[in-house]
């Protein structure tokens, strides 16, 4: 009997775990729909506008993510340098002290006013500073010229014809 109680709080409790819908796949990668609206609540605090989860943000969001997971797999393919954890730590300081004027306060408050947590703009962040570097050297983007840009686009087109991407929510699909 006391195996069998066990055993039912046992299912009782895996059946409460959250499950994420899958919305897109590239290649064997996935992107998550809370990736997804994760990317538009980041894009709006960003530019410091108000989060709309539309389909419309939605699928630009989605398109985003497709590319990031293409640029994350030539950077681990070519073993590009990212950010270790040391160097991560003052993203947080920084993006306060040019975005908040310092004030560590007011970013906390304003993140979760945008229900985004300060880990996940610290890895967004990060993201953002292995993309530069990843940029700068296989493209030789930087801000004085912008030949690399059209090298750049003709890699992920080339990127998204080559890579098997398919849309488990229609409504992202282009």
């Amino acid at each position: 009997m006391r195996c069998l109680v066990l055993l039912l709080l046992g299912v009782v409790a895996v059946s409460a775990e959250v499950v994420d819908r899958t919305s897109v796949r590239v290649g064997t990668r996935i992107i998550a729909s809370s990736e997804i609206d994760l990317r538009v609540r980041l894009a709006a605090f960003q530019n410091r506008e108000k989060v709309e989860i539309s389909v419309v943000r939605r699928r630009e969001a989605a398109r985003q993510l497709i590319d990031q997971r293409l640029v994350e797999r030539e950077m681990e393919l070519g073993h590009y340098p990212r950010l270790d954890a040391a160097q991560r730590a003052p993203l947080l300081i920084v993006y306060a002290a040019q975005a908040f004027g310092g004030d560590v306060g007011g970013l906390g408050a304003s993140l979760a006013s945008y229900g985004i947590t300060p880990a996940e703009l610290e890895a967004d962040l990060a993201r953002q500073a292995d993309l530069l570097t990843f940029l700068g050297l296989r493209f030789r983007i930087n801000d004085e010229t912008r030949k690399g840009d059209e090298d750049l686009e003709g890699w992920i087109q080339d990127q998204r014809r080559r890579t098997v991407i398919e849309y488990l929510q229609r409504e992202l699909a282009p």
